[in-house]
């Protein structure tokens, strides 16, 4: 179980964290969670931080929102599925849009990027992050598991 955990959180949240920069080249935006939350943190704590540190906010972030998908999964205790993948990465998706205006709103400040479409880019990350926990504990019950 450690072993499934620890998996899907490295999986899911570097496939939603690769979606962000990829829709940041495209659209030429900064929707870069990592840098953003090493700056938006900065501002708040009125220091300059590198951005390891918001690489490593945004990891324990996802560990977090995983062990919410867990416990959301075992209340519920509907099948894993790909729309249980895309209903919950919407859900964490509208939690993440309020964490990032909390953020702002303590550091007083704008956000740097286009608001709207950094919000809805945040939605379609959190069901990349969604579908890909959900897949690679699909993966390991039906692969991994014989061979670890």
């Amino acid at each position: 179980m450690l072993f499934t955990l620890f998996l899907a959180w490295i999986v899911a949240t570097t496939c939603m964290t690769g979606f962000s920069y990829v829709f940041s080249t495209l659209l030429n935006e900064n929707f870069k969670e990592p840098k953003l939350l090493a700056d938006l943190l900065g501002k708040i704590l009125n220091v300059e931080l590198p951005t390891w540190v918001g690489w490593l906010v945004h990891y324990l972030t996802g560990i977090v929102f995983l062990v919410l998908l867990i416990a959301l999964y075992s209340v519920t205790n509907v099948s894993i599925s790909v729309q249980w993948g895309i209903i919950f990465g919407c859900m964490l998706g509208g939690i993440g849009v309020m964490m990032w205006k909390a953020l702002y709103k303590l550091a007083n400040t704008d956000p740097p990027t286009h608001t709207r479409l950094f919000h809805i880019q945040l939605v379609i990350a959190h069901i990349f992050f969604g579908m890909a926990a959900i897949g690679m504990e699909r993966f390991y019950d039906s692969f991994l598991k014989m061979w670890l």
